[in-house]
């Protein structure tokens, strides 16, 4: 397992060690139940490393999950041409790392504010941050 997403979580938990020496004061059980979100977290976080074909015309998913759509967009800031879109859902219990799916160099990139739709909406791809 890699370290690095461990490491950006640290907030998350220096909360959750907060939160779960606060209900080790009202009750020791209750420790247990905080003690089980940080281990939760730890597995919501996982990032396992994953074997990578040599072939180089091979395309690799970019996220563990299920293919929730395909669609062509318009794409209208960038390259401002057509392309398939590849809609990849996450469950919780999914790892939550996103990969490079083809080797390249990363040429334009553009923050977006937005909401924070549940991720099964159709919408969100288009409206989420």
């Amino acid at each position: 397992m890699r370290l690095q997403t461990l490491r950006e979580a640290r907030w998350i938990f220096a909360v959750l060690l907060v939160i779960t020496a606060g209900l080790s004061l009202l009750a020791w059980w209750l420790g247990f139940f905080g003690l089980a979100l940080i281990l939760f977290t730890v597995y919501f976080f996982r990032d396992p490393r994953r074997e990578i074909p040599g072939d180089a015309g091979i395309v690799v998913s970019a996220a563990d999950g299920v293919v929730a759509d395909i669609a062509e967009v318009e794409e209208s800031e960038c390259t401002k041409t057509r392309m398939k879109r590849v809609g990849v859902f996450l469950s919780v219990f999914n790892v939550h790392v996103n990969r490079a799916p083809v080797a390249g160099k990363v040429s334009y990139s553009q923050e977006h504010t937005g909401r924070f739709l549940d991720a099964r909406n159709p919408e969100a791809t288009r409206l989420n941050a």
